[in-house]
């Protein structure tokens, strides 16, 4: 049964657990005092984010994870020895760094660099993924479900991205209305296989080779970002194919793209009124790789609105162990909470990486 942990996944991961220590902290604009939602925090090859409140929790498998780094674009990075501490104040504060008065770079010359260096960036081998996944649907503002999980993802070479595989190893949800489940409401299938696939390597991406010359690019300046720097690209639509708008973000050294936020034209969408898609990108054993994303979509049914949000977090990323997949795989159709839990304790996670519920969320729950 899906709600039932794979043997293999099981065993391959619980060597970590067994010394895994959960590291929490809270992160904030030093000036504001308010919290940084998905500000990305890394210790050892590990990674997560915080959430619409601030908070993170990360996982410390190894004993050479010493240092703890969050960053944010925009802001000097937070680094720090961890070494007994188990929770950590992280005030963040604004960059000096101005932006460029007077540059000969164009978004053109600056994307030009990005497509010579997509091989050399970007891992390109099959992997093997630890990911959390969250999503909700709201009704008119209030919560409809909440669904959880982790999953165990392997990850094809790029040329292959048609073969991604997905298990489930722990799902929970929480069905506030259930009058409201119904229709195109039906979703808890998960929106893993689309989101597990960056848009560097997307076929019918926007930055394929096909699509890419679709876009005018324009150079908004530099912004800080980690110990380097960013060059803050937008680009929209300049022929009548060009499907989408937004902003790229791309390091100053080695031109990738460690960012990049679009919106797809609703217009084109039969279903969807409104669609944002953020990616996130992290340098991790020599390449670039994705390691989260995030998905709001907007739509009407029955004079109802409706407004669905997901997010991806890929925390444990390894070449490892590709061989043996789990026999629970799911298909893209398949609904892998089902069957899912409804213990909504962060204890149910029990050594794995999640993201807190924030406040809202767990009144909801409580209600």
């Amino acid at each position: 049964m899906l709600r039932h942990t794979a043997t293999i996944a099981f065993c391959l991961l619980a060597a970590n657990q067994l010394f895994a220590q959960e590291i929490t902290g809270q992160v904030t604009d030093h000036l504001t005092k308010e919290p940084i939602p998905f500000a990305h925090v890394t210790l050892g090859n590990t990674t997560t984010i915080s959430n619409i409140e601030g908070q993170f929790v990360i996982l410390k498998e190894h004993p050479e994870d010493t240092t703890i780094q969050v960053s944010f674009i925009g802001f000097e990075p937070f680094t720090q020895n961890v070494n007994e501490q188990t929770y950590f104040e992280v005030e963040m504060k604004e960059s000096t760094l101005s932006l460029d008065a007077v540059t000969v770079l164009t978004g053109d010359i600056l994307m030009q660099r990005v497509f010579e260096r997509l091989i050399t960036n970007y891992e390109m081998e099959p992997l093997r993924l630890t990911s959390y996944y969250k999503e909700k649907l709201l009704s008119d503002s209030s919560m409809v479900y909440l669904a959880e999980g982790v999953l165990d993802i392997l990850l094809p070479s790029n040329v292959r991205l048609n073969n991604i595989k997905i298990a489930p190893i722990k799902t929970r949800k929480n069905v506030m209305k259930p009058k409201d489940i119904g229709g195109h409401a039906t979703m808890m299938s998960g929106h893993a296989h689309d989101m597990a696939i960056s848009s560097i390597w997307r076929k019918n991406s926007f930055l394929s080779k096909r699509n890419r010359r679709l876009y005018q690019y324009e150079y908004e300046g530099k912004r800080s970002y980690q110990e380097h720097s960013v060059y803050e690209v937008s680009f929209t639509p300049k022929h009548r194919k060009g499907y989408v708008s937004g902003t790229l973000y791309i390091e100053d050294e080695t031109y990738a793209i460690v960012k990049m936020v679009y919106e797809p034209d609703a217009d084109r969408s039969p279903f969807w009124e409104y669609a944002k898609w953020t990616e996130e990108f992290e340098f991790l054993k020599g390449r670039y790789h994705l390691t989260s994303v995030s998905y709001t979509g907007q739509y009407f049914e029955l004079e109802k609105a409706y407004e669905f949000k997901c997010i991806l977090v890929n925390n444990n990323i390894n070449s490892d162990n590709l061989d043996n997949f789990p026999h629970n795989e799911m298909s893209k159709t398949d609904v892998f909470f089902e069957e899912a839990e409804n213990d909504l304790s962060e204890e149910y996670w029990n050594g794995y990486h999640y993201i807190k519920l924030s406040t809202s969320e767990l009144q909801v729950r409580a209600n």
